[in-house]
């Protein structure tokens, strides 16, 4: 798997980000989007063309990837979440994995995105790559749709999957038998349960039904053979790791230069199960360690200081591989890191250590515009606010664009930056002189070292 430490991710959340055409707002289901940007848990507008329209600002900022929310087509409608009507504008609720929300779409024929080549995500893909920037995909296995709402509409279909059109299967008339039927999640030290149960509602896929694997892998490719770069992917803690590595596999086996990175929730270095995942699925994973030792100490003021980043970084050697872990300070699960209670030039001091530490930095939309909103603490959905300013001047613009050694764009440049560990140096004693040499931190590319005797 090639890494991506030579670059900088920037992840949208596309309804959020841009809004090119309004005549696609309303998408099959008028009800759930919202003009006014007043209800969080509809649609705001944002889709593809927004993203196209503002590739040159992530350029100018220095960010040579960008990781978009799912694009899949969605649950229409508002679904059913403890009781409340949620729209699936975030991406996670796939009802066919196989055509594009008709949200993100610039005309009808977008939706068929595999029976055409001239579709806005070959647009998109072939903007990008003129710019010498890739395309990050979100993408889900774990889990389908919730139930919808019967008051918006029809009856509560839950778990409703399409291939490219045709019905194939649903949670409640699971005739297939892709979903698991054990209800929710009870005891989350139980591994077996966080695998094999729901997660908030949503139908659990049972993954060890060959029909499923061949489906959802097949989708995936279908993607990549579009021209994306890479793949995030969502929940992986709720599946067996032999899922992963059947997966991983497979996806590299198509792509050989394929870069992969998982979302395991609050994983890292303090957690065995999570560091057995980076090291044994085959993928990268989003670094919550670092993510938490930035937060505790530069937004919520802990005494320890960066002792607490220290202690992290001291860790490094659990991983077999420290440049598929992918660094941030915030993302939409979590409150911003001004809402955490950073000021904006504690949000730079931790843009800055992102940027120059070991792993691939990500950034989360609006960061470099210090864009928050701490209603109820900034929790979700008040997390994910609509984009709105474009400003390439303010101090964390220009950070990530134009300091030197945190630059952006320095990183592909940078041995230290993009390649280097932050394990501490070994001594190896010479016998032939008393004194001991050094080894650079940063000679195994945050690699276990090739030879034991120096670990």
């Amino acid at each position: 798997m090639r890494p991506f430490n030579d670059s900088v991710i920037y992840f949208a959340v596309v309804d959020r980000f841009f809004n090119s055409d309004p005549a696609n707002d309303n998408g099959r289901s008028p009800e759930a989007f919202d003009a006014s940007q007043t209800d969080w848990f509809k649609y705001w507008g944002g889709d593809l063309g927004g993203m196209i329209q503002k590739l040159d600002y992530l350029k100018e900022l220095g960010c040579s990837s960008v990781w978009l929310t799912p694009l899949f087509d969605q649950a229409d409608g508002l679904v059913d979440v403890e009781g409340r009507g949620i729209a699936a504008y975030h991406g996670y609720w796939a009802k066919d994995f196989k055509r594009l929300d008709e949200h993100l779409a610039s005309s009808p024929e977008d939706i068929r995105l595999f029976a055409s080549k001239n579709t806005i995500v070959d647009r998109l893909v072939a903007e990008m790559h003129k710019k010498d920037m890739r395309l990050v995909l979100d993408i889900v296995c774990n889990h389908s749709s919730p139930a919808r709402r019967p008051d918006v509409g029809g009856g509560p279909v839950k778990g409703e999957i399409y291939d490219d059109g045709k019905l194939l299967t649903s949670y409640d008339d699971d005739k297939l038998g892709w979903y698991h039927r054990n209800g929710g999640v009870c005891d989350w030290d139980n591994k077996g349960q966080v695998e094999t149960s729901e997660l908030c509602g949503l139908a659990d896929f049972n993954e060890s039904h060959i029909g499923y694997r061949t489906y959802i892998k097949d989708a995936m490719r279908l993607w990549l053979d579009k021209g994306v770069d890479a793949f995030r992917v969502d929940t992986v803690k709720h599946m067996p790791q032999w899922f992963w590595q059947e997966f991983v596999s497979d996806m590299v086996f198509h792509r050989p230069d394929l870069f992969i990175f998982g979302e395991w929730f609050q994983g890292g270095c303090f957690d065995p199960l999570s560091v057995q995942f980076a090291n044994k699925s085959g993928m990268g994973m989003l670094d919550f360690g670092v993510q938490r030792g930035l937060e505790d100490c530069l937004a919520r003021g802990n005494e320890q200081g960066f002792a607490l980043l220290d202690k992290v970084f001291s860790l490094d050697h659990l991983f077999d591989d420290t440049r598929h872990l992918v660094t941030f300070i915030d993302n939409h699960d979590m409150p911003r890191f001004m809402s955490s209670g950073a000021a904006p030039a504690r949000v730079d001091m931790a843009l800055a250590v992102i940027l120059t530490c070991r792993g691939t930095p990500c950034i989360y939309y609006g960061t470099e515009q210090y864009l928050h909103n701490d209603t109820n603490g900034g929790a979700d959905p008040y997390n994910r606010p609509m984009m709105e300013k474009w400003d390439t001047g303010t101090p964390a613009f220009k950070l990530v664009k134009n300091s030197p050694g945190c630059a952006a764009r320095t990183r592909p440049c940078s041995t230290a930056a993009s390649a280097g560990s932050s394990c501490p140096p070994t001594f190896t004693p010479i016998p032939a002189c008393t004194a001991p040499i050094a080894v650079s931190p940063f000679s195994t590319g945050g690699r276990k070292p090739r030879y034991p005797w120096r670990a």
